[in-house]
């Protein structure tokens, strides 16, 4: 048994110089502040965030306004990948509601009809529209460039989606004094 112990303390004598130089050779470990500062330069990098305003805004600029051609193109990219996420949205929404009118499913259609991120059916707005929309809401509301884009979408589509409610409302003449009544 002390042939044990013995073994047990020169392994020990041994080792513990090895692990010390070990610990003692290593880099320290850097803090999460440190790593922020680092990765700073790479937006892949960062903290996980929703899209904001001003990121869409200034693309959206960009694309129609840039005069670098790079830059144009970027913006375009950028512009349209962002539209695109809201066209896509308006297609599911638009899915949704046809499921639920073929199963009539009315408390759904109900819920669902304040859901959509646009307020109306965007599907027959073309891109030039929706970018101008875009532009121009932003410009006009420069408080809001911190806000979230699809939050703020209802707002920016607004016009257009009062435009298409008006398009909507049927108009007859009166027979007996030719006036219009809805």
């Amino acid at each position: 048994m002390s042939k044990t112990i013995y073994t047990m303390l020169i392994t020990v004598w041994i080792i513990t110089p090895i692990m010390m130089l070990n610990v003692a050779n290593t880099e320290p470990v850097k803090s999460e502040s440190e790593n922020d500062e680092q990765d700073f330069d790479n937006p892949l990098l960062a903290d996980p965030s929703g899209i904001e305003n001003w990121q869409v805004h200034s693309a959206c600029k960009s694309a129609m306004y840039a005069e670098d051609a790079t830059e144009k193109q970027m913006g375009q990219f950028v512009c349209r990948m962002a539209q695109d996420m809201i066209y896509e949205q308006n297609i599911y929404h638009n899915a949704y509601i046809t499921f639920f009118e073929q199963k009539k499913y009315e408390e759904a259609l109900y819920v669902i009809d304040g859901y959509s991120v646009t307020g109306c059916d965007i599907t027959d707005m073309g891109r030039a529209d929706f970018t101008a929309y875009i532009i121009y809401y932003f410009d006009e509301n420069e408080d809001e460039l911190k806000d979230n884009f699809y939050w703020t979408m209802e707002q920016v589509l607004k016009p257009y989606c009062d435009e298409m409610k008006d398009a909507s409302i049927e108009f007859h003449l009166d027979e007996n004094d030719d006036r219009r009544r809805t």
